[in-house]
C-alpha cells in the first residue's frame, strides 16, 4: 500500500514540475492570454446588458455590419461576401 502511494506521488510530482516548466517558459504568453480573456469577458458583460436592457424597452440594435445585416435576413451563404 506504501509503494503504491509513494508511486502516485511520484507521478504527481513529476507533471508538477513539468507544468511549472511549462509555466516558466511560456509565463509571457499565458498572462497575455488570460489578460485576453478576461478583457473579453468584461466586454461581453457590458455589451450584452447594454443591448438586453435596450431591447427589453424596444430600441433596436444600431450599426449593423453588411454581414450582421445579411446573417439576419437568413442569407447565411454570402453572408461573409456582403
Amino acid at each position: 500500500m506504501f509503494k503504491d502511494h509513494l508511486l502516485f506521488y511520484a507521478a504527481l510530482a513529476g507533471v508538477v514540475i513539468i507544468a511549472a516548466t511549462w509555466v516558466t517558459n511560456n509565463a509571457g504568453e499565458v498572462a497575455e492570454v488570460i489578460g485576453a480573456a478576461a478583457v473579453d469577458a468584461v466586454d461581453g458583460v457590458l455589451t450584452g446588458t447594454v443591448t438586453g436592457v435596450g431591447a427589453a424597452v424596444g430600441v433596436p440594435r444600431t450599426n449593423q455590419t453588411e454581414c450582421e445585416k445579411a446573417k439576419a435576413e437568413g442569407r447565411t451563404r454570402d453572408a461573409s461576401f456582403a
